[in-house]
């Protein structure tokens, strides 16, 4: 299970000036007020409404105190996906671009997971975040210089940071940080769905924006693309993907087993998004009671895009990706399916388990996994519904989520 590492949150700690660390100490009425009033904020504009909080100093702790280290979390859980393709020997190369990076929360999360997973010597990280707000930007400066004064031995290069409207063009200074080869990491958290908004085709835009990053891509680098759990941002974030692929851009290192068209689009009502497993801190816990949030897992919907077709597992018609919970009903358990062939929902008969299919009992959203066999029923001359898993099927795990 997923965990903050005490160095951000004393990092965090330190800026929002609130103790993360003492799990006796209740969250200031200022927190819990500030973290009430921006839940109610992003409920209402579905986005992050301009960023204009961080011009508030209590909304701004709250949202150092309560929003950064879930949203840096969902960074790390990614790393973990992608670090079999970052690069990791002592002083190689890593450049990383953090693109709407606000108050550092990729730039740290990178920072602070390589610290957590290189033995020895770092790569020579050269980070460089980018966003509209100058005052944002310093406030990563500050979270960035807080961290390496408490926690880094190794020199590292200076974090540079760039001021940009994303909405009219990429900046010089971007293609001039990337080196020779280009950026290996380039990561968009929560930023696509609040860009374009006023556009005659908002979908169409952020698609060539991330055309115009995947450019400035190293040949094996990787793209990721993070947005809100939420169906409209996840659709959208689904419609971007589709745009790349058809363009031949780009292919899918995770979560997609295929480049083909995205299922969840195919219905109105469908959208794909994650829910991963993590050690909810105390104060977060603390301040989900008192507000009535619960993050009690971590919420979020994303694509990782290469130009090199490396994925994070082998492509094969055999794997099946869970998206949806284990659903417990009467006689019987399902789960929903996403595949190369598309959508569809399996299911065992409590009458059917058995010891070769008994891995199907920990399956979940997110999870990747093969069954030796599906059976579909006819009935009336149509295929069943509900796919079954039989006692004499075979069930493993290729990869949790």
């Amino acid at each position: 299970m997923y965990q903050l590492s005490p160095r951000i949150m004393s990092v965090i700690a330190t800026v929002a000036k609130f103790d993360l660390l003492d799990s006796a100490q209740d969250p200031p009425q200022s927190i819990i007020d500030a973290v009430s009033k921006l839940s109610e904020l992003f409920t209402r504009t579905g986005a992050g409404g301009g960023r204009a909080y961080f011009e508030d100093p209590q909304l701004r702790d709250g949202y150092l105190a309560y929003y950064v280290p879930v949203n840096l979390a969902k960074v790390q859980l990614l790393l973990d996906e992608l670090h079999p393709m970052l690069p990791s020997r002592p002083n190689q190369e890593f450049r990383v671009l953090d693109i709407g990076g606000g108050p550092g929360t990729g730039a740290l999360g990178i920072l602070d997971w390589c610290l957590s997973r290189f033995v020895g010597q770092l790569p020579s990280l050269h980070m460089t975040v980018v966003d509209h707000s100058p005052q944002i930007l310093r406030l990563c400066a500050e979270m960035w210089q807080a961290y390496t004064r408490q926690h880094q031995s190794q020199p590292l290069s200076p974090l540079q940071t760039i001021q940009c409207n994303l909405e009219r063009s990429l900046p010089s200074a971007i293609r001039e940080q990337r080196g020779e080869d280009g950026y290996h990491l380039i990561i968009l958290q929560n930023l696509l769905s609040e860009l374009f908004v006023e556009a005659t085709d908002p979908v169409g835009q952020r698609t060539a924006l991330v055309g115009e990053l995947l450019n400035c891509l190293a040949p094996e680098g990787s793209l990721m693309l993070m947005e809100p759990a939420s169906r409209a941002a996840s659709r959208q974030l689904h419609q971007v993907r589709d745009n790349l692929l058809a363009e031949q851009r780009c292919s899918i290192y995770a979560p997609c087993l295929h480049d083909g068209a995205c299922p969840a689009l195919v219905k109105p009502d469908d959208w794909c998004h994650e829910e991963r497993k993590w050690e909810t801190p105390a104060w977060i816990a603390q301040v989900d009671r008192e507000v009535g949030l619960i993050k009690d897992a971590l919420k979020f919907s994303y694509v990782i895009l290469r130009k090199d077709g490396k994925t994070l597992v082998p492509r094969s018609p055999d794997y099946h990706r869970v998206v949806s919970e284990l659903r417990v009903m009467k006689g019987e358990k399902r789960v929903w399916f996403c595949d190369q062939a598309g959508r569809s929902e399996v299911g065992r008969q409590d009458k059917e388990a058995s010891a070769s299919n008994a891995p199907f009992d920990d399956w979940h959203r997110g999870a990747i996994v093969r069954v030796s066999d599906i059976v579909r029923k006819e009935r009336k001359g149509r295929p069943a519904m509900v796919g079954r898993i039989l006692a004499s099927g075979h069930v493993q795990i290729i990869r949790p989520a």
